[in-house]
């Protein structure tokens, strides 16, 4: 597309979305935030910026933390409202596909709470409300027995792209997978990876029709995010062997074969960092434990989010990144909140965010 194209189509939704990255919170208003004594004290300070609206509606029935949570997700939904009006028509698909990452981490997350035993409003400040799944979904969903939570996920729009589209064959044995996962850990487990690498594929196939290096760079980003939660699934699984680590592998990363049979044999975290980290641009490991892997991989991605957005230039990346970036704000509040909540150390909270 010639540049005078690409200025029409995308000039003024980009000048909009560089607008919005101005609003988001500074390293140093994080910081702020970190040294609050107080969930209140957290809150009093978001009052002073965007987050100002959003903590209205909740505050009757939620307080601390979780008041704090909710408020963050409020603020996720207007943002990707914002970003659907401003994207052109013909990109709309790409966005929407993004969005269905979303509804798979309320999925995981509203199955981990039936597992659990508990209520809907205990979930809800914990969900992204975007990506296919409205509030009676879930409360349908989380009512369901075993053998009505497959067919309710498939009746949700969520469930509609990743379920539904199955062959019949497929759709059985998701089926199955559905109805164990409530009664195993592996099950579950299993039932992720599948999900996960079916949504992938999707989301992957949606941006495959749009033209860009920013597009191509998000691409990347999204492989990335498979290749980190596979090396995950090697460590959490090493001491069951590798036929019970290839069962819970996600398709569509790009760690090779001879990589994967390299993770499987590294003795310790370190080394685990040295084979991969040609693959992460910043991957630093600040402590020899997988929570510390996990927020070196989160870092490391959330570089390259960083990286693709200031990268973008009249495309439909400009917009793919802003919202990448809001998850990142979204995560970091949730775990400053439910820092202040256990009373973890500042310096603790520091190392766990992705400071972008």
């Amino acid at each position: 597309m010639k540049f005078e194209s690409r200025s029409l189509k995308y000039g003024y939704s980009n000048a909009r979305v560089k607008a919005m990255k101005g609003l988001l919170l500074k390293p140093a208003f994080l910081d702020d935030l970190v040294r609050c004594g107080s969930s209140e004290a957290m809150i009093e300070l978001l009052q002073r910026t965007i987050y100002k609206g959003h903590f209205a509606e909740e505050s009757a029935r939620y307080s601390g933390s979780e008041l704090i949570e909710l408020a963050a997700s409020s603020s996720f939904a207007e943002t990707v409202d914002k970003l659907l009006r401003i994207t052109p028509e013909s990109d709309k698909k790409v966005l929407q596909a993004l969005l269905l990452k979303y509804g798979i981490l309320n999925l995981k997350t509203i199955m981990h709470a039936k597992k659990l035993g508990k209520e809907y409003g205990e979930v809800k400040p914990h969900l992204f409300p975007a990506g296919g799944l409205t509030e009676d979904d879930i409360r349908r969903i989380m009512k369901s027995d075993d053998r009505g939570l497959y067919r309710e996920i498939k009746r949700t729009e969520l469930g509609r792209h990743v379920l539904a589209p199955s062959t019949a064959r497929f759709s059985k044995r998701m089926y199955s997978n559905f109805s164990k996962a409530m009664h195993s850990v592996d099950a579950f487990m299993k039932m992720e990876s599948v999900i996960d690498a079916y949504v992938y594929l999707l989301m992957d196939s949606a941006f495959a029709e749009s033209e860009g290096r920013d597009v191509a760079e998000i691409r990347q980003i999204m492989k990335r995010e498979i290749d980190a939660k596979n090396i995950m699934i090697i460590e959490r699984l090493k001491k069951h062997g590798r036929k019970k680590i290839h069962e819970h592998l996600i398709h569509g990363g790009t760690l090779s074969e001879v990589l994967i049979n390299r993770i499987i044999e590294s003795k310790d975290l370190a080394q685990t960092i040295n084979l991969v980290k040609a693959k992460f641009r910043k991957l630093e490991l600040a402590g020899e434990d997988l929570s510390d892997l996990e927020i070196a991989f989160e870092k490391a991605i959330a570089a390259q989010k960083t990286l693709a957005f200031h990268r973008g230039m009249l495309s439909v990346g400009v917009i793919i990144g802003l919202l990448l970036l809001k998850e990142e704000e979204v995560n970091n509040l949730r775990k400053i909140a439910k820092a202040k909540e256990f009373g973890i150390p500042e310096k603790e909270v520091r190392e766990m965010l992705v400071v972008v």
